[in-house]
């Protein structure tokens, strides 16, 4: 095959161009244990919801969904403080600040103010 040939694009390169797909490099092995623990979530989360009403009752799902969320904002916050130590901008997610019914354009005020101590020149920081 010479170089000016073109070839298909993977399975992971069409997957990563859908609208509901994220590419995630991981650093670290929390990382990992993280997305696996997600990937099962939203598989589990979707059939819980799909099903609500028709063969699960809201009394068993709703309570469940409730716990998942507390769980979320409670990452969130950890995560926050973790990226405060370490002098990194942390930015809500939009998914966050919907939950909490802030505008969610993940920019909050409250972002903002946490994040003006930390050095923009910090090579650490993400965008």
């Amino acid at each position: 095959m010479s170089n000016t040939e073109q070839t298909e694009p993977s399975r992971w390169e069409i997957l990563s161009r859908e609208r509901n797909a994220r590419v995630i490099l991981c650093n670290t092995a929390d990382t990992y244990v993280l997305l696996d623990i997600a990937k099962s979530a939203d598989r589990g989360l979707k059939s819980l919801r799909s099903r609500l009403l028709i063969s699960l009752p809201p009394e068993e799902v709703i309570p469940l969904i409730e716990e998942y969320t507390e769980k979320v904002l409670a990452l969130h916050e950890t995560v926050k403080k973790i990226c405060k130590t370490a002098k990194i901008k942390y930015r809500t997610p939009r998914g966050i600040n919907q939950i909490q019914g802030n505008n969610g354009n993940g920019n909050n005020n409250e972002d903002n103010k946490e994040n003006n101590s930390v050095d923009a020149s910090d090579n650490n920081t993400l965008n």
